[in-house]
């Protein structure tokens, strides 16, 4: 029983709480000011990247909690082991059909 222990992982709960709670704060922040955002963010010019960086922001922090939620609960991905496989290369012998003459016109 206490190897079971000794080798059983901590779980991230810590981690998925901060996540969780940046990841609602920035839908928050996001919905709260709508007016504002979109405003800043139909400026045009340098300003157009603005929705992409954020994208990317909100994306990164909900899927950082969605990983370690998962991890909580206790689903991971299955580790498969790397086998090398040796492709053998299979050479068969046929026969190659002759180039036929081609008729050419003359004139």
């Amino acid at each position: 029983m206490a190897r079971q222990y000794g080798s059983m992982k901590k779980k991230p709960v810590v981690k998925m709480l901060v996540y969780g709670a940046l990841s609602g704060l920035l839908y928050a922040a996001l919905f709260w000011n709508q007016s504002a955002v979109t405003a800043l963010f139909t400026r045009g010019t340098w300003y157009a990247a603005l929705p992409i960086a954020t994208a990317f922001a909100i994306s990164f922090i909900h899927g950082g909690f969605t990983s370690y939620f998962w991890s909580v609960l206790g689903v991971e991905a299955t580790r498969k082991s790397v086998r090398t496989r040796v492709v053998e290369e299979k050479h068969v012998d046929r026969e190659r059909p002759q180039p036929q003459p081609r008729l050419r016109a003359r004139l």
